[in-house]
Formats: C-alpha cells, sequence, structure tokens
C-alpha cells in the first residue's frame, strides 16, 4: 500500500481490510476507549468502518471523513490511527488514536505534525481543529506542544475545541 506521508519513525497508509483486527485490538484496549466516543469497538465496526474509508479517493473532499493508519517504520505494526473531517476546503477536523502501548513515546505529536505540514503543503488548508475530553491531559499536553489554542469548550460534551493556524 502506498504510503501518504513518512517522519523518521513512523508513516501514514490508507486502511486495508487487512487492518480491522489489529485497529479492534487497541481501541478495545479500556485505556484507550476511556477518552473516546466509544466503549467498545468490535472487530465487525473496524471492518465496517475500513470499508467505508477504501470508497473515499481524495483526501481533501469537502464534508468526507476517513481514517488512516499510523505505522511503524521498524516492524510495519500499526499502532493507530488517524480521523479525518474535512469541513470545507480549508479546514479539517482531526483525531488521533494510538495504542496504549505506544503512549508517551512522542509517536501523537510526530504524526499529527506531520499530517498537518501534509495537508497544508498537500491541498492549502488553512486550520486544523481537535477536540478532546477536558481531562484528557496528555492530549491537551500534545496539542499544546504543537501550538495549538483552544478556542472553546463543551459543557454538554465535557470537551475542549484547540485550533492552530497551518
Amino acid at each position: 500500500m502506498e504510503k501518504i506521508l513518512e517522519t523518521s519513525r513512523l508513516y501514514l497508509r490508507r486502511l486495508e481490510v487487512t487492518d480491522a483486527m489489529r485497529m479492534s485490538e487497541y481501541r478495545q484496549k479500556k485505556e484507550v476507549a476511556y477518552y473516546q466516543s466509544w466503549k467498545k469497538y468490535s472487530v465487525k465496526d473496524a471492518t465496517k468502518r475500513i470499508q467505508q474509508c477504501l470508497k473515499l479517493t481524495d483526501l481533501n473532499l469537502p464534508k468526507t471523513n476517513y481514517h488512516l493508519a499510523v505505522i511503524l517504520k521498524e516492524n510495519d505494526q500499526m499502532i493507530g490511527d488517524l480521523f479525518v473531517d474535512v469541513a470545507n476546503e480549508k479546514v479539517f477536523v482531526l483525531g488521533y488514536t494510538i495504542d496504549s502501548v505506544y503512549w508517551s513515546q512522542g509517536y501523537g505529536s510526530e504524526i499529527v505534525e506531520a499530517f498537518c505540514v501534509f495537508m497544508k503543503e498537500q491541498y492549502h488548508f488553512q486550520r486544523v481543529i481537535c477536540y478532546v475530553y477536558k481531562d484528557n491531559q496528555r492530549s491537551k499536553h500534545l496539542l499544546k506542544k504543537l501550538d495549538f489554542q483552544k478556542f472553546e469548550e463543551s459543557f454538554f460534551y465535557h470537551d475542549e475545541g484547540y485550533v492552530k493556524y497551518l
């Protein structure tokens, strides 16, 4: 499968149906799901989502969303995924899920930063938005490290919105 972008330790590619088991495996972990919108994530859930993503041909189509696989270069292991929701031709929303085995090693910030640069250079996006739960200190630290600025709080969803101008 073609690499979308590459960093020193990671690369990003489109999901494949064969990723369903691995995607379900790390998304099912209690500590991973804790700050996400799901409690359980079955192989069936992953397969369905991957099949939806396979239909998408372009990464910049407004009003589309998709996931991409985050792969560790040293062993080609899928360690997480990015969620991208293209709001319009200038703004996209980004989410990230990394297997807890790989937390606190800089992989999240490495792939988020590289993907933001890619979206700016390749498609001329001007802004990226991320939403995180208020008590998700790891994600808030990641976003602040990458110069995202908090712009809103939701009392209904208990989350905060962060924006970065590219």
